[in-house]
């Protein structure tokens, strides 16, 4: 009998628990051994499915795992950290110390992106390690790292990055293009679930920067956030304050919106949140683009990735699709799992 490969999960948010029913799904000698959030986990050989489905009980209702009956403190997680186990990352947690896990030979997976998108310094130990994957860090499911990989490594020259991607901003340009005013568009996009609970989260472009590091960093450049310049699409009339109260003021920019999109609207074009990267840099913010171009074209929450090489000079290699969602993330972490059991 195939013995089987036990796997750590890190983060039984949203993603986490998709993650949870897709390894059930499929039939691959895989089993869970322990769940963690950022307080405590539960461990078993393997761990139990009534233990796994309290753990996702306990934080649907808000809980940590610490709640429960047989946790351990966070700290012990390590003692985990055995030769060739599988850690899975999808929370948001900053800050977890990933030497002792690659120094014990541990294999990794990452959806979350604080890890990569830290100083240099920190994070180039997560980078160009063949037992480290980090699909889902940026697009979702779509492969836009394993072809930035894949170029890379066959000795192509990375010029120039190009891409929309952020769901939540794609969204709320399609929303503005439509004639619907900015602080109506972001409500709808809150309401939808396509913005973090407090959607200056989004609307920072921070989310776009951290990807944007992610992509430079994979292409072979080194680069920090010092690097970007970024463009938010809120003012300073709305930092720090409940976020009630921020969507009380979102119609004091209604009307500086409505011009930017009048204005393209009369040159032919649409508004794209746009992130340009290159060895040197990069740049993230509303750009003004052609309507039928690629980028033009794209509705809701999808993304487009560009990627200019030395080969793909004229035309790049485009990748585009469904830059969000639990499911099409989840299935890119179960899809870097499999590459590591190869």
């Amino acid at each position: 009998m195939q013995e089987k490969q036990k796997i750590i999960l890190i983060g039984l948010g949203k993603v986490g628990h998709e993650v949870i029913r897709q390894l059930d799904d499929c039939a691959l000698p895989l089993e869970v051994c322990a769940l963690a959030d950022s307080t405590a986990y539960v461990a078993g050989d393997p761990l139990d499915t009534q233990l796994i489905n309290s753990a996702i009980h306990a934080k649907a209702l808000g809980e940590s795992l610490a709640s429960l009956p047989n946790a351990q403190p966070l700290k012990a997680l390590s003692d985990h950290f055995n030769k060739g186990t599988i850690i899975v990352d999808t929370s948001a947690a900053r800050g977890i110390d990933w030497g002792n896990a690659i120094k014990n030979e541990c294999k990794l997976v990452f959806a979350n992106k604080n890890a990569h998108a830290a100083p240099w310094a920190q994070a180039s130990i997560l980078y160009n390690q063949p037992g480290i994957r980090y699909e889902s860090t940026v697009g979702a499911g779509l492969p836009v790292i394993a072809s930035l990989r894949s170029q890379v490594v066959s000795g192509d020259r990375i010029t120039c990055i190009e891409g929309v991607m952020s769901g939540t901003l794609g969204y709320l340009c399609s929303q503005l293009e439509a004639g619907v005013s900015y602080s109506q568009a972001i409500k709808q996009a809150f309401d939808a679930g396509y913005t973090e609970p407090d959607p200056r989260d989004d609307l920072s472009g921070f989310d776009v920067l951290r990807k944007a590091l992610i992509l430079a960093r994979t292409a072979g450049w080194h680069l920090e956030e010092r690097d970007f310049t970024i463009e938010l699409l809120y003012d300073e009339r709305l930092v720090g304050m409940p976020v009630a109260e921020f969507f009380n003021l979102t119609p004091l920019l209604d009307e500086t919106y409505a011009q930017r999109i009048e204005k393209a609207t009369r040159e032919g074009r649409v508004l794209r949140y746009l992130a340009t990267i290159t060895s040197k840099g990069g740049k993230i913010g509303l750009q003004a683009v052609e309507r039928s171009s690629q980028v033009g074209a794209l509705q809701g929450p999808g993304n487009y990735f560009a990627i200019y090489s030395q080969r793909y000079n004229k035309i790049p290699l485009a990748i585009t699709g469904p830059g969000a969602g639990i499911e099409v993330t989840a299935n890119g972490v179960l899809n870097d799992i499999i590459a590591l059991l190869r």
